[in-house]
């Protein structure tokens, strides 16, 4: 029977024969009914697999994907995007957020990584797949990959990052209404609060801070017990001290290439972000934790746990407060490798609908084949109908 189960891992019986292949360094970004899947890198892909030895593009790209993927969480089919050709080459360690049916895409490399690293904001539709660059003026940041973003009103920010020999941990904002970079803060050593460089770190953001992550460099990874922070209104960093939930709990340990999402608790307003596996240079993790920004707390969420270790994943919320994960670099039995693998699991209690729309789907397998007429008329909402693979409503 069904039943709902938060915090745990689940995957979905993925449908059709077209799906990804195993991938690291991409970004995915989730909405209310699709995952996108943006870039990434394999350079264990056969040039005699039979998927790829017709495909153009990735004889041109390869080992990097010039793709744009598609899974739609009804009907559990991936689906590749058109309008590929018009990517760049720098496809690895960007950083992308959606907004609407816009996927803001910024920064990477090409392979070998750092020799072509990129500082070019592109927007592409997520129906469609048309991709384009957004002309810029202005003070631009530094070609580089493992930056992080965080959107503000009319403002995109950009945080860290490395041209594969130096890090920092600059923050620059473009201004999309009149298409110009700005200089927020240069790290140069004379603030003792300024953060080290690092790279593939995450941000959390509350509307007044920007939080940084973890992060690290080829040989470093750093941890959480104290957190840079970023005040937007002041324009300086602060060292934010971290705790447990008792003095025995430990905060998460240092890492760098993991994933994370955030929420705001709708009863109490209170924004968390979630973090999971990552990498410290010897350990690959599989551990998920919570950080309540009100309080600075840790929790480490026990009972959800990643099936296995990974590292260059990537994660995403849908609207709902489902988090999903594909992909990346896990461990098993001590090996190594590049996996295509989808999991889910409910950060936070949804709505009654939702659960009931989830059971929906559950008993009844074949209702993504069901016209959305015929879904109306059983009287299910036109919000749950909207979901499905090729509703254009």
């Amino acid at each position: 029977m069904y039943t709902f189960k938060p915090f745990v891992f689940t995957k979905p019986e993925v449908k059709g024969i077209e799906q990804p292949k195993a991938r690291s360094g991409h970004r995915i970004a989730c909405d209310h009914r699709n995952l996108y899947s943006y870039g990434g890198f394999n350079p264990c892909v056969s040039d005699t697999d039979p998927d790829m030895r017709d495909d153009q593009m990735w004889s041109a790209s390869k080992p990097l994907f010039k793709e744009l993927w598609r899974f739609n969480f009804v009907s559990k089919r991936w689906s590749r995007l058109p309008g590929q050709e018009n990517m760049p080459n720098e496809l690895a360690s960007n950083a992308v957020i959606l907004c609407g049916n816009t996927l803001m895409v910024y920064g990477g490399t090409g392979v070998p990584f750092g020799e072509s690293c990129s500082n070019q904001l592109y927007v592409c539709n997520v129906d469609d797949g048309a991709i384009n660059a957004v002309p810029a003026i202005g003070e631009l940041p530094e070609p580089q990959y493992g930056q992080a973003l965080v959107c503000h009103g009319s403002y995109l920010y950009t945080v860290g990052g490395t041209t594969g020999y130096e890090y920092t941990c600059d923050i620059h904002r473009f201004d999309l209404r009149r298409g110009v970079w700005e200089v927020v803060y240069i790290c140069s050593g004379k603030d003792e609060s300024e953060p080290h460089g690092r790279y593939r770190h995450e941000l959390a953001f509350d509307g007044k801070m920007i939080y940084v992550l973890g992060g690290g460099t080829s040989t470093e990874s750093y941890g959480f017990l104290e957190i840079p922070a970023f005040d937007l209104k002041t324009n300086s960093w602060k060292i934010l001290n971290t705790h447990g939930e008792t003095e025995e709990t430990m905060v998460p340990a240092p890492r760098r290439c993991h994933g994370s999402v955030q929420y705001i608790d709708e009863k109490n307003g209170v924004t968390s972000v979630v973090i999971s596996g990552g990498y410290n240079g010897d350990r690959v993790f599989n551990d998920v934790w919570r950080l309540n920004l009100s309080t600075l707390r840790w929790t480490r969420l026990r009972e959800c746990i990643l099936p296995c270790p990974v590292y260059f994943h990537s994660a995403a919320l849908t609207p709902e407060g489902r988090m999903y994960i594909f992909g990346g670099i896990v461990k098993m039995n001590n090996k190594v490798k590049r996996t295509n693998a989808v999991y889910s699991a409910w950060l936070t209690i949804p709505k009654l609908s939702e659960i009931c729309w989830e059971a929906l789907n559950y008993y009844w397998e074949d209702l993504k084949d069901a016209s959305p007429d015929e879904l109306l008329s059983m009287g299910i909402p036109l919000k749950f109908v909207q979901r499905l693979e090729f509703c254009d409503w």
